[in-house]
């Protein structure tokens, strides 16, 4: 299963990175939860999958007048598959420059994602016991 828990990461990551967090569905649990960690996120929580968690998103990428996210690696632990992602932009407001190391661990249940949680890099090794 680890094998087809990674292509699915894979498949979810390369739909985020283009910009279309919405797609997907398919490979979400249905009752799939996104956690979004103080550790990096300025509206902390968790939302259901859907038009909630879409919404938080958009407030988020809305304060930077460009955005980037991509991964730098991939591990697989388990029932988990740990993205080492980056996130950069630039401020709306401020101008300035934003780089921020991040991660993405996703939870998979019966091959289904069934929890995303959106956090930092040491935060999301240990959650994966890859510390």
């Amino acid at each position: 299963m680890s094998e087809e828990n990674l292509e699915t990461a894979r498949q979810l990551l390369e739909l985020w990175k283009r910009g279309d967090q919405g797609a997907g569905r398919e490979f979400y649990d249905e009752d799939c939860e996104i956690v979004f960690s103080a550790s990096w996120f300025p509206d902390p929580g968790a939302y259901r999958i859907g038009a909630e968690a879409l919404a938080a998103w958009a407030t988020f990428t809305e304060a930077f007048e460009q955005v980037e996210s991509g991964v730098d690696r991939i591990v697989e632990a388990g029932e988990q598959v740990v993205a080492l992602t980056y996130i950069r932009g630039r401020g709306r407001a401020s101008g300035a420059a934003v780089t921020a190391a991040t991660a993405i661990v996703l939870t998979f249940r019966a091959g289904k994602v069934a929890r995303i949680e959106l956090t930092d890099r040491a935060r999301a090794l240990e959650a994966a016991g890859l510390s």
